[in-house]
């Protein structure tokens, strides 16, 4: 299915402009057949309307006919995009993790293991880069955890690769995808060894999903009449959906987040 979070995990292309958005995208891609059903697949996930969902299942349904040489091709794009298109190398992680094969491992694995480039903005207009990168990796372990949720043993041997990582956004991440996986519960003791002393506290974490959450219908009626006359804040933005810790970059990170002797 379509992932509901992609709006939340696109990424701004390079000063996060959107209005060049997918076709940084499309020039990546090779005219070989796997290279074609990327670029439908791309056309799909940016439709809206009564059939956009179909759509795009048909696109991913489409990708799987040649996994093997989508692979190849989301590993060449990836490959050859420049590091500030944000947008585009999210959309191919994206992809591959829709592909759901485990010859994209390579792939996500390079993804999150590549050290995480130092902050690049400097004006405090709320684009950070570290952010946008954080958020390209942390698809690339969603899409690993999903192999593991499969049974995927080497799947689930990156994830405990990934804990070893500075980043807590993408520990929380390899965390709750190796409790997913079938071998979970069994992993827990190895998992807590992994981490630091003061982030053993996401073994306990319970992820709940939406349909889960008890629905207010009229949630202004329980708001004073200040509070229903008042604006509704405007949603976060992309970089506030990630961790504090790792909006500030590496370097912040170097006296902060190490295993506790």
């Amino acid at each position: 299915m379509r992932d509901e979070r992609e709006d939340d995990r696109r990424a701004p292309v390079g000063d996060g402009s959107d209005s060049a958005e997918g076709a940084e995208a499309r020039d990546l891609f090779s005219q070989s057949p796997a290279g074609v059903l990327l670029e439908d697949f791309l056309e799909a996930a940016s439709m809206i309307g009564d059939d956009a969902q179909a759509r795009y299942e048909e696109a991913v349904d489409s990708l799987h006919t040649r996994a093997g040489e989508v692979a190849v091709e989301i590993a060449r794009a990836f490959g050859c995009s420049d590091d500030r298109d944000y947008s585009s190398r999210w959309m191919l992680v994206h992809a591959a993790a829709e592909l759901r094969d485990e010859r994209t491992l390579p792939l996500l694995a390079n993804v999150t293991l590549t050290p995480i480039p130092p902050e690049r903005t400097r004006a405090q207009h709320g684009f950070s880069t570290v952010a946008e990168e954080t958020i390209i990796r942390a698809t690339a372990v969603d899409a690993v955890s999903a192999l593991a949720a499969e049974g995927n043993e080497q799947a689930a041997d990156l994830l405990f690769q990934f804990l070893d990582l500075p980043s807590f956004s993408i520990r929380r991440a390899a965390v709750q995808g190796l409790l997913k996986s079938p071998r979970g519960a069994g992993f827990r003791d190895r998992i807590e060894e992994s981490l630091p002393s003061d982030q053993r506290f996401l073994l306990d974490l319970k992820p709940t999903s939406v349909e889960e959450m008890q629905q207010i219908r009229r949630p202004q009626a329980l708001l004073s009449e200040r509070g229903r006359q008042s604006e509704t804040p405007p949603p976060p933005s992309v970089e506030e959906r990630v961790e504090p810790e790792d909006r500030n970059g590496p370097e912040a990170e170097q006296g902060e987040g190490k295993r506790s002797q």
